[in-house]
């Protein structure tokens, strides 16, 4: 049995999420398609695709059999930028193409205007033929720069389905279609007018509102495109002392790159030799030059300020931060939001539902109405164009672009300013959370411990018991282990061999030195195993009161020492805690340390003593937050090692610090690139402006249909009499102002700074 292959399918030619609906069905029907989600917004499809069932052409064939045209897409962005600019060169070839279709509805439409309405609003003379010289104009603007939409319609039709082209074809047909039959028919227009103007700027309105709706969805995927604008086309590349200019897709793993000063790095590496400062802002929003030596790590699409460096390529193509920071904002852009499920559920019912509603007010007002209210124009007139009316002023479009938009702007500018959110549940959680619990070591301090102090009992040496202590936290990665082992090399202690090291988890480790069992850990431990603790009560009272962390030692069971080891608060720590209370969230502070060691160290950090979790084992962690959000809590987890994993994902969101290891980054909900807790405020803004731009977004469109279909239906005319009408042309006009007020009130999102 074969794996599934995921897939990423770029998709030209959907007219409205109608259209992505429709075709995820027909994705869904293929054998050997799994999982497929189609987005309108996005202009792509993704699916899990088994080989042994199916192959990527037949589903491309599919796919262009339902009218619309695919590529599959690279994980490599290098490889990508070829895909990107062959869809953007046959993009920009369709918007010519359009724009000028656009120009001339313009044009001809203005004419027609000028003359339908000019001998009656300001006595421009009248000539014979004047109505079929409209009627000539009119077809031109209905067939010619109307083609796309009936083209659409009747596409959608093939296939079953109904999508915004079907009523824009209908609408607008309607009127010319009527319109010509008065005029061939040789009907009394004063009972039948002619409606070659309505039929005419239908269609140019609706175009306009189209090409300035796919403007504003192309302006919305700027971020991902910005970030495909960072990877250099080509790489300097030393082999075999000879330096060649490769394609940036070809450069190997080991591979010696040359960079000079203002050239983007090409792919990922380890300076080898020079020295310089690169600009890292478009990885993690930080503007300051990071300095760079022989060592440092260098990042694919990074800015080289002012030296040359030689670097060894070690990750390549998708593998890069770029490739995997592209992917992580694609992926998330394409996921979506809870809310979206009933919005498709409305949604997708919307056009036949506006259609069989089209028709019965379009009998009503022929076979009732008309006479009543409009008793100078024949009834069949009268219906048609409130029938016209209702198909023309509903909107499917800002209801399908309502989420979508706002997200990818919203994940757009978290890439930007280094916040990776990973989905748009991940986004509305974080937008939606009342308590921020953050980790002490590493996250509220620089995780750099140092020993303050080290007492030994009366009885000990301190030389042997600092050596001893030493060749056990040698091999340990807790942090506290490293400080005692940094210490130990500064006092030049003397090296002891370790044996039969084992960790226990949430109390400490333990192994033989020199035939004795020693034991360093926490108080807790020392209980359990009965080791006298009294000689040590007064110097760890004393950390604790300064916030230091107390770690013990036994020897063979007996009491051997005490370490007093403190950490530096975070600089970010403090301004970050504060401006999360200004958000109105409560902060607590989860750690392993003793309580009195954990409220000394909140205390500095404006935290509460009733917010201090602490004596928790790393695996309680989770617990603590279930704890929290049992309580009824939306909990946020910011942390970074691997003993944070399962309390990130515990969380209702889960924040990773992007310098922590990658078992909690896999397990968070959004990954902070930065080394810079201020992130996590401003996670939580971005996510809350949008989720705000989101609901702004949806009562719109749902507002508006929901006032904008009876008003075309003529449901206000009884009451306020025949003035309500609204004409085909308005209705067409608040159609195409509906999707433009969706897109603009994303786009303004772009724009959102998260810091102010």
């Amino acid at each position: 049995m074969s794996a599934g292959q995921d897939l990423t399918l770029e998709i030209k030619g959907m007219r409205c999420d109608n259209c992505a609906r429709s075709l995820t069905d027909t994705l869904e029907a293929l054998d050997g398609v799994d999982e497929p989600r189609v987005s309108y917004a996005l202009e792509e499809a993704r699916l899990t695709l088994d080989t042994d069932r199916t192959t990527l052409g037949d589903i491309l064939e599919v796919i262009g059999e339902a009218g619309y045209q695919a590529a599959s897409r690279s994980a490599d962005p290098a490889e990508d930028v070829a895909l990107q600019d062959d869809l953007a060169a046959s993009e920009e070839h369709d918007a010519k193409r359009r724009r000028v279709r656009m120009q001339i509805g313009i044009g001809l439409s203005a004419l027609i205007m000028v003359l339908g309405m000019g001998p009656v609003l300001v006595g421009l003379p009248d000539f014979p033929g004047r109505i079929w010289v409209l009627c000539g104009l009119a077809a031109i603007v209905q067939f010619y720069v109307g083609l796309e939409f009936h083209m659409g319609a009747w596409a959608a039709a093939r296939r079953r389905s109904t999508n915004m082209d079907t009523l824009v074809s209908l609408g607008s047909g309607v009127a010319f279609s009527y319109s010509f039959a008065v005029l061939s028919l040789d009907l009394d227009r004063a009972l039948f007018p002619v409606y070659f103007e309505s039929a005419a700027m239908i269609i140019t309105l609706v175009m306009v509102g189209k090409f300035l709706e796919a403007r504003g969805k192309r302006d919305a995927g700027g971020a991902i495109r910005a970030l495909f604008a960072q990877q250099p086309d080509q790489a300097r590349v030393l082999r075999n002392g000879h330096t060649f200019l490769v394609d940036t897709q070809d450069v190997r793993l080991g591979d010696v790159v040359i960079v000079h000063p203002g050239e983007r790095i090409a792919v990922d590496g380890s300076v080898e030799s020079g020295e310089s400062r690169i600009d890292e802002a478009m990885l993690t929003g930080e503007s300051q030059p990071v300095a760079k030596s022989a060592g440092d790590s260098v990042f694919a699409g990074t800015v080289n300020q002012n030296g040359v460096l030689h670097y060894i390529a070690n990750a390549v193509g998708e593998s890069t931060a770029l490739a995997g920071i592209i992917r992580l904002v694609r992926d998330a852009q394409s996921t979506r939001a809870p809310i979206q499920t009933t919005v498709d559920r409305v949604a997708g019912i919307f056009v036949p539902s506006i259609i069989l509603l089209a028709v019965v007010v379009g009998v009503f007002w022929w076979a009732i109405g008309s006479a009543i209210y409009f008793p100078g124009t024949h009834p069949v007139a009268t219906g048609l164009m409130f029938a016209a009316s209702v198909l023309l002023i509903s909107c499917p479009c800002a209801m399908g672009l309502a989420t979508p938009l706002a997200l990818m702007a919203g994940t757009g500018v978290g890439a930007q300013r280094g916040l990776l959110i990973k989905s748009a549940s991940a986004l509305e959680a974080t937008g939606s959370v009342k308590s921020v619990v953050l980790d002490k070591t590493g996250t509220l301090t620089l995780g750099r411990p140092t020993v303050s102090t080290m007492t030994v009992s009366e009885d000990g040496d301190e030389a042997e018991f600092l050596g001893m202590t030493a060749a056990i936290e040698a091999q340990s990665d807790h942090p506290l282990a490293h400080a005692i082992v940094r210490y130990a090399e500064a006092k030049h202690a003397k090296v002891f061999e370790a044996t039969e090291v084992e960790a226990n988890p949430g109390r400490g480790t333990e192994g033989i030195v020199s035939g004795k069992r020693i034991r360093v850990g926490n108080r807790r431990w020392m209980e359990e195993t009965k080791v006298s603790l009294t000689e040590f009560e007064t110097v760890s009272a004393l950390g604790s009161e300064r916030g230091q962390t107390s770690v013990f030692v036994s020897i063979d069971g007996q009491r051997g020492g005490h370490f007093a080891i403190g950490d530096i608060p975070n600089p970010g720590a403090l301004p970050t805690i504060r401006r999360l209370h200004d958000l109105g969230l409560r902060v607590s502070m989860l750690t392993g340390d003793e309580e009195a060691s954990a409220v000394a160290i909140a205390k500095q950090l404006d935290l509460r003593a009733e917010n201090v979790i602490a004596g928790v084992l790393p695996g309680e962690k989770a617990v603590e937050i279930k704890r929290l959000r049992d309580s009824g809590l939306s909990v946020a987890m910011v942390g970074d090692g691997i003993n944070d994993a399962p309390a990130l994902a515990t969380a209702n969101v889960g924040l990773a610090i992007g310098s922590g290891t990658d078992v909690a980054i896999e397990a968070a909900d959004v990954v902070l690139v930065r080394e810079d807790l201020s992130g996590v405020a401003d996670a939580i803004v971005l996510s809350r402006q949008t989720l705000r731009t989101i609901r702004q977004n949806l009562f719109w469109a749902f507002g508006y249909n929901l006032a904008a279909i009876p008003l075309a239906a003529g449901a206000l005319i009884p009451l306020l009499g025949s003035g309500m009408r609204l004409s085909p042309v308005i209705a067409a006009m608040a159609m195409a102002l509906s999707s433009l007020f969706v897109v603009s009130n994303s786009a303004r999102l772009r724009r959102f700074d998260p810091t102010r």
